[in-house]
């Protein structure tokens, strides 16, 4: 007996150690909810992943450009934005294998604007934005061993305790009210942004200099993110975000279409139809150009709307009452917003 309370008591202290470890890990998180709500973009998957017939992976150009609540409105597409502020390949590819596993969706629209970077590349900040709201997996393992850098840490990602202990001089009120319940801040992963920063007038010109090849990590994570789907009967689409950057090549294009081709796959460049699409980079962007403001994603998402409507098969899901309610629900409070 006395054997089975000392027993007893070790179990209690373990459960107890834990417990207080996941609730300083969730007080001492960061939680975006006024600032920097980019960091909220993963986490805010998990409730929404069975409303999401279409995955939207890449950078900052995505969750700025890709309105769920407009392709919803105009063809009953359920999506959702797995996009991250300099979200590199190897992010992408974590991504979609998540998404995978957790509700197989029926299309994954992945974006290459930041497949220019170099193989090792690697920004904390954003690193940790994209991946400490990641459920814990083998996915998110691999992809914090793909990303990190020299001086970092695996076990500083898995329990970011380690890392942000430090922020407690810097606490508020809304550390403890948020630890275990994050109102949602995302759009589905996308945020508005109505800021107007005209883009310098006259054509697109792309002059990116230096070395135009891709990289042989930026191609493997690339070449794995099509394999995946298509493994999984998933139909996928390799895009560009339509920008006002010179910050791009055509060389990068030319690479991108023949890796496509060799899956048969489609890939679209869509700055080149920014006068189709309508958008004007003197009110559509709130950058200069390089990202696409609210009024620019809205029009875009609707000509992305009717595109994939068009090319892919992807269920209208607004009769489905489920599927209604929620996303009328986010569009409610987009439209709140």
């Amino acid at each position: 007996m006395n054997k089975i309370s000392k027993a007893g008591i070790i179990i209690l202290k373990i459960i107890l150690i834990f417990v207080l470890v996941v609730t300083l890990n969730r007080i001492f998180m960061p939680k975006y909810i006024h600032e920097n709500q980019d960091g909220r973009i993963t986490q805010e998957y998990y409730p929404q992943k069975k409303y999401a017939d279409v995955i939207f992976a890449g950078s900052s150009t995505v969750h700025s450009g890709v309105s769920p609540v407009i392709l919803w409105e105009e063809a009953g597409i359920s999506s959702y934005v797995r996009a991250n502020a300099s979200q590199t390949m190897w992010i992408s590819y974590y991504m979609i294998e998540d998404a995978v596993k957790c509700h197989k969706p029926e299309l994954v629209c992945l974006d290459t604007t930041f497949i220019k970077y170099d193989d090792d590349f690697a920004e904390e900040p954003s690193t940790r934005k994209a991946l400490d709201g990641m459920r814990m997996s083998l996915s998110k393992i691999r992809c914090i061993e793909a990303s990190m850098g020299e001086d970092e840490k695996l076990w500083d990602y898995l329990v970011p305790l380690f890392r942000f202990h430090s922020r407690w001089k810097e606490l508020t009120l809304d550390d403890f009210r948020y630890a275990y319940y994050n109102k949602p801040v995302t759009f589905n992963g996308y945020l508005k942004d109505d800021v107007v920063e005209a883009a310098e007038p006259g054509d697109l010109v792309y002059t990116r200099d230096g070395d135009t090849g891709l990289s042989s990590r930026n191609v493997e994570y690339l070449r794995r993110s099509i394999e995946l789907c298509q493994k999984n009967g998933i139909q996928i689409m390799l895009f560009k975000v339509p920008a006002h950057s010179s910050n791009w090549s055509r060389d990068y294009d030319r690479q991108i279409a023949d890796i496509a081709a060799e899956y048969g796959v489609s890939y679209i460049n869509f700055d080149e139809l920014n006068d189709e699409i309508g958008l004007d980079y003197s009110t559509d962007t709130p950058d200069g150009g390089s990202h696409l403001n609210t009024s620019g994603a809205e029009k875009f998402s609707r000509y992305l709307a009717d595109y994939i409507k068009d090319n892919y098969n992807v269920m209208d899901r607004r009769s489905y009452d489920d599927f209604a309610r929620n996303l009328e629900s986010v569009k409610h409070r987009y439209m709140a917003h």
